[in-house]
């Protein structure tokens, strides 16, 4: 989520990049590891509410409290191997052009004309910071996302470098607009390992600590324009576009919460509002780093599947919509997440969260189906509902189309086949303007997903992660104004 500069696509060097901008990178690997935490509950997003995890298929439990015992850098800082197009530094010195994605060039391929709906990579050679100005700029024109990312170990784990490439791996097929139906389709989302930094850690996360320079000496990042100079604090690199984001590794308890989040704010118009930060995390508040830009934090879990990574970013998610941080992508999310039921039905609630046990156990009669459209208050529901006709909504990360209650796609029984919009939201195709539904049920997606791990529900965030807006989208908001591809708004 990020912007910066302007970007000029006049210049004839900008279109021999461009063809470099559309190969791909493909990271290879498995799936498997990962962790989650507490789920949110759609509260405040200015506070942290991660908390402990669940149950029965759930996530891992993690305390995500942020503390102050100092989680001061350990020993070296190893790489667990380069990931597609990008090589990650021996001894931790970031070495490149500008923190940018090799090969990514920074224009489009065209046939000379504007450079309005010209195709490009990010980062790149003219952006690669989060919270750039560029970025929103040019949204539209972004194929593929390649944010770098730092991996901080807390435990040493032992088989570091495969649990990395199998997330990443995870994270390109989850990313991977319709994959399901569409074997063409390119990932969205392309993680590249920049390196691996080992950490301490007490009797809780001091998150703080990361961003002084003796932590910074640890990760040994590099300002590419001044590659002589001091080593980068946390803060820093997030600011040269070095790293776009960190993932915190640990099996045991103490952990980083599932997202932490120091968001940077726009407006209604999609502007960005200098200068001011707000929480959207489903686990601690870390805007007291001082970060200049988006500062993103998620929790690895190295004991759990890469499903439970694909269900912390499903919070993250979540807390857009809690925390005010960018308006334009509420709009066109909301009614996909069923995070607007207070508005569209006139519920006693916004989102299930609201309405079922969110204590970290699994539920599966909060809601009965009456028919594949009807849901109604089960016995296990703490505000009674009766919505006639759900179908035009999808998912989010505890409640899939066909919920019937907290974490209820892990039970076998009951897996009711219900009709949703995922697959054709905000593309208005079918009666009187609403959206064409299909059938769904979570043994559907075991069969659409056998390469993917599903600890966490991991089947049913990759398919509805493969039906969000991406890069070239024709979705429209239910006003008629044009949705826009949802991953570019993670490094906002």
């Amino acid at each position: 989520m990020t912007r910066r500069f302007r970007f000029s696509v006049e210049s004839s060097a900008a279109a021999v990049t461009a063809v470099a901008a559309l190969v791909l990178s493909c990271s290879s690997a498995s799936s498997n590891g990962s962790q989650n935490n507490g789920g949110g509950t759609g509260g405040s997003a200015t506070t942290s509410n991660g908390g402990s995890g669940p149950g029965v298929g759930g996530e891992s439990p993690s305390s995500g409290t942020s503390g102050t015992t100092s989680a001061q850098a350990g020993a070296s800082n190893a790489v667990a191997g380069g990931a597609s197009g990008g090589s990650a530094n021996v001894g931790g010195s970031v070495s490149g052009s500008s923190g940018g994605s090799p090969g990514s060039g920074g224009s489009g391929v065209g046939s000379g004309g504007s450079a309005v709906g010209d195709p490009v990579v990010w980062p790149n050679d003219m952006s690669h910071a989060n919270s750039d100005d560029w970025l929103a700029a040019n949204h539209d024109r972004i194929t593929q996302l390649r944010p770098k990312v730092l991996v901080v170990d807390l435990e040493n784990t032992t088989n570091a470098a495969k649990l990395i490439t199998d997330h990443i791996k995870a994270l390109k097929i989850a990313s991977t607009p319709h994959g399901f139906k569409d074997p063409s389709a390119q990932p969205a989302l392309v993680y590249e390992l920049v390196s691996v930094v080992h950490a301490t850690k007490g009797s809780t996360i001091d998150y703080k600590s990361w961003n002084t320079t003796s932590f910074a000496d640890s990760m040994k990042l590099k300002d590419p324009a001044n590659p002589t100079g001091p080593n980068l604090t946390l803060c820093e690199a997030f600011e040269k576009g070095v790293i776009n984001e960190v993932w915190c590794m640990a099996g045991s308890d103490p952990k980083c919460g599932e997202t932490q989040e120091a968001k940077q704010v726009y407006d209604a118009t999609g502007k960005k509002v200098a200068g001011k930060f707000v929480s959207a995390s489903n686990g601690d508040n870390i805007t007291n780093l001082g970060c200049k830009v988006t500062a993103r934090i998620t929790d690895f879990n190295s004991k759990r599947g890469t499903g439970c990574h694909q269900h912390a970013m499903g919070h993250a998610w979540e807390r857009y919509m809690d925390a005010g941080a960018v308006p334009t992508l509420a709009k066109q999310a909301k009614r996909f997440l069923n995070w607007d039921m207070d508005k569209r039905y006139s519920a006693p609630f916004s989102s299930f969260y609201q309405a079922c046990s969110t204590n970290s156990s699994q539920t599966t009669d909060c809601m009965v189906w009456a028919s594949d459209v009807h849901v109604k208050s089960g016995a296990t529901a703490s505000k009674q509902f009766d919505i006639a006709d759900i179908s035009q909504g999808c998912g989010n990360a505890h409640y899939y189309p066909n919920t019937t209650g907290n974490y209820s796609y892990d039970a076998k029984t009951p897996d009711p086949e219900v009709s949703c919009a995922c697959e054709n939201y905000g593309l208005h195709n079918g009666t009187n303007g609403l959206d064409l539904t299909n059938k769904y049920t979570n043994a559907m997606t075991d069969k659409l997903y056998p390469q993917l791990d599903d600890d966490c529900g991991g089947h049913g965030t990759a398919y509805l992660y493969q039906n969000f807006p991406g890069p070239g989208t024709k979705a429209q908001s239910d006003d008629g104004s044009p949705m826009h591809n949802w991953w570019i708004y993670l490094f906002y």
